[in-house]
C-alpha cells in the first residue's frame, strides 16, 4: 500500500505510486534540475494526461510532486520542458509549452516550493505568465534575463511586428519573487533596426548559472 500526502493542493506521492496511478504513460520527456537547491538534480518530466499536460518532480528520495496544466498542443510536439532561472536567485524555474503558433511557442512557468510543491509563476493579479520565443517573416517574440539592475528586473520580454520602416513593439522588464512577477517597466520602440539593442532577447541567457 502507498502513501500519498497533498501539498499545498499539489499531490506527492512516490514516483512508483505516480506510475501505479497513470498506468502505461503516455508520450513523454524529461530534463534534470535543481529546483530544490540541494546541489543535486532532480528528474523532471511532461506528459500528456487527459488531453492536457502534467509537469513533475521525482527527488533523491523517491518523492514525487506534480502539476497539471492546460496546453493547446498535443502528442510528442514541444513536450521537452526547458529550465530557467528566471528570478536569476539560484532556484531553477520550469518553462512548459503551453500552445503553438505559426513559428512561435507559448510559455508558462512553474517554480518549485516546498510544502506546496510546483507552483505555475503568476502576475500580481493572479494571471498565470505567459510569454513567447518565435516569430517569423512579420513578427517578432522572445524572452531573456539578466542579473538585476537598478529597478531589481530580471527578467525580460520582447514582442514585436516587422514593417517596411522596421521592429515596431515593446520591450518588458520584470522582477521574478519565486513565484511571481512584478513589473519593472516598459519601452516602446518605433522602425528600429532589426539589430537594435531594445529588439534583442535571448533565452539562453535564462538558463541557470
Amino acid at each position: 500500500m502507498t502513501m500519498a500526502a497533498l501539498l499545498g493542493g499539489v499531490l506527492a506521492v512516490p514516483a512508483a505510486a505516480a506510475a501505479e496511478v497513470d498506468g502505461d504513460l503516455p508520450d513523454s520527456a524529461s530534463v534534470q534540475a535543481d529546483i530544490d537547491g540541494d546541489g543535486g538534480p532532480e528528474l523532471i518530466t511532461v506528459r500528456e494526461r487527459a488531453g492536457d499536460r502534467v509537469v513533475s518532480a521525482r527527488f533523491a528520495d523517491h518523492s514525487y510532486v506534480e502539476s497539471p496544466f492546460a496546453a493547446d498542443t498535443a502528442g510528442r510536439l514541444h513536450l521537452d520542458p526547458r529550465v530557467a532561472d528566471l528570478g536569476r536567485d539560484g532556484a531553477a524555474d520550469l518553462l512548459v509549452t503551453t500552445a503553438t503558433g505559426a513559428n512561435t511557442l507559448t510559455f508558462a512557468a512553474f517554480t518549485y516550493i516546498p510544502e506546496q510543491g510546483l507552483v505555475r509563476v503568476t502576475g500580481t493579479d493572479g494571471v498565470p505568465l505567459t510569454f513567447h520565443d518565435g516569430g517569423g517573416a512579420t513578427s517578432l517574440a522572445s524572452y531573456a534575463c539578466h542579473e538585476p539592475g537598478d529597478d531589481g528586473a530580471t527578467f525580460t520580454t520582447v514582442r514585436a511586428e516587422r514593417t517596411d520602416g522596421g521592429l515596431y513593439g515593446v520591450r518588458t522588464r520584470y522582477e521574478v519573487e519565486r513565484d511571481t512577477v512584478v513589473p519593472r517597466g516598459q519601452t516602446e520602440f518605433h522602425g528600429v533596426a532589426e539589430d537594435a539593442p531594445v529588439a534583442q532577447a535571448d533565452p539562453a541567457s535564462c538558463a541557470p548559472a
